[in-house]
């Protein structure tokens, strides 16, 4: 029986947990000192309302006090360990939901590797049990080689009025905890540390860093205007902040990217993170493809209108959210000429130079798809595979469950890499056991539904299943979930 905690919400390298009545964000990261040293910077955020508090009899106020301790670990082996006790603010009173959120940072030196992470949290002054949690990270920052911390993203950046937790580079950056810009934010601060120019490219040596916004079904720039070149020179740590201007970044899923460059111009490196923007008042205006010109192109003689609404609507998988809800909401509302050079705008930004092959490449697996997963119901770029398959390309591995004695059918589709991560996994089921319909229940990629009880809800008669503590679905005769997840 699994009854630890469960998990709310998931984005890079960071979580919210929760173990009856205390919650906690987690967060961590790699980083490398300039003399080559690794370490882990973790961040802890205890929700102040969800934890006891006691009587301090030295101060006679009232205090919170979470033992923290995370194991680093290679196979059975524990490399290092953080141990310690994170207290609050001390208060006049006990009074929990009065109370505001308490946060720590701290750093652990360790060696080059892959390791796992095992977190516990323990509430000091409660009987509840503790918040555990197991997560995976790589460590590596080679001797021989240019390497890179992962990109991280802040709430804002200023001047330090005084020495406090979130006090780096000199600046005040609080951390954009969940990588979710709210509609208010107008700027987006980043930061990443490059190591070891020196010693590769020599010293005092000029590179160059590209920072930009890419949308992430895409891949293209999101504004060509708002890219930001750095020039650099190699050290041992070349760091690189700045910020963003997000004022009219439309609503949807992004990716910041961080380009290195030698004096060559020749890529040494790229580093991106996945965000996602909330800005409801920024939308989608047709008009801005009135100057189009689509005389001679290969979207010319497209005058079929129920056509051409069917090839937009098959590039819903690969568009930004903002052209997805004109997509459903306002293409009737738009005359044919004008969804022309929309069409024809959307494959000139992805190929310039031949923007009919890109498109006949595209519609060469939207015919696939159609074949595969569709129906005369249901086009295939509608369902859920179709679009994972036309958004992300063919999977490296498929693990197809039609039959199991525990189970509704399902498939686990494996892709080795995507995009910055690896060992990405999207799990399909079909709990009407009826039609080629599935439904996307889960996946670990970035952006996607993350149900932490998908495992139960593939279990027969048991739908909707949202019981934290139900038993394992492997613990039911003749299941085989767990194993099928790990078998790629």
């Amino acid at each position: 029986m699994k009854k630890l905690f469960f998990l709310l919400t998931v984005s890079l390298f960071a979580l919210s947990i929760q173990a009856q009545n205390m919650k906690a964000f987690i967060s961590h990261k790699a980083y490398c000192t300039q003399k080559m040293q690794p370490y882990i910077e973790f961040t802890f955020i205890v929700g102040g309302n969800t934890v006891n508090y006691v009587l301090d009899e030295q101060s006679r106020k009232w205090v919170a006090d979470v033992d923290v301790r995370v194991d680093v670990k290679q196979g059975d082996s524990i490399v290092k360990t953080l141990h310690y006790i994170l207290g609050s603010d001390y208060f006049e009173d006990s009074v929990r939901n009065s109370k505001p959120d308490f946060a720590d940072i701290q750093n652990l030196p360790v060696p080059n590797g892959d390791f796992f992470l095992e977190f516990s949290l323990k509430d000091l002054h409660s009987d509840s049990a503790a918040l555990k949690y197991i997560d995976r990270i790589q460590v590596n920052f080679p001797e021989d080689k240019i390497s890179s911390s992962r990109i991280s993203l802040y709430e804002s950046i200023g001047a330090p009025e005084a020495p406090g937790l979130y006090v780096k580079y000199g600046k005040n950056m609080p951390p954009l905890y969940y990588n979710h810009v709210p509609e208010k934010q107008y700027s987006l601060p980043f930061a990443v540390e490059f190591y070891n120019t020196k010693n590769i490219l020599g010293a005092n040596k000029p590179i160059k860093a590209k920072c930009y916004i890419e949308m992430a079904e895409s891949k293209l720039v999101f504004s060509p205007n708002s890219i930001i070149t750095k020039d650099l020179m190699t050290d041992n740590l070349v760091l690189v902040v700045d910020q963003f201007n997000v004022f009219k970044l439309p609503s949807g899923n992004y990716n910041v990217v961080v380009e290195l460059y030698d004096e060559m111009d020749s890529l040494l490196l790229i580093n991106k993170l996945f965000f996602q923007k909330s800005n409801p008042s920024v939308q989608f205006d047709i008009n801005s493809y009135n100057d189009i010109v689509i005389d001679n192109s290969f979207v010319a003689n497209m005058d079929d209108r129920a056509v051409l609404e069917d090839y937009i609507r098959s590039l819903y998988p690969i568009s930004s959210n903002m052209e997805r809800s004109f997509f459903d909401q306002r293409m009737k509302l738009v005359e044919v000429d004008q969804l022309k050079r929309f069409f024809y705008s959307f494959w000139l930004a992805r190929d310039p130079n031949n923007p009919e092959a890109a498109w006949n490449k595209y519609n060469k697996m939207v015919s696939y798809v159609q074949e595969r997963f569709g129906s005369k119901q249901v086009k295939g770029y509608r369902t859920d595979r179709g679009r994972v398959y036309l958004q992300y390309g063919q999977p490296n591995d498929i693990k197809e469950v039609p039959s199991d004695p525990v189970t509704v059918p399902y498939e686990i589709w494996h892709y080795y890499y995507l995009d910055d991560q690896s060992n990405v996994k999207f799990v399909f089921y079909d709990p009407s056991l009826v039609g080629n319909d599935y439904e996307l229940l889960h996946s670990n990629k970035y952006g996607e539904p993350y149900d932490t009880n998908w495992k139960m809800k593939l279990v027969k008669n048991l739908q909707p299943q949202k019981d934290i503590y139900a038993p394992d679905p492997d613990d039911y005769w003749g299941g085989d979930i767990n194993g099928n997840w790990r078998y790629n």
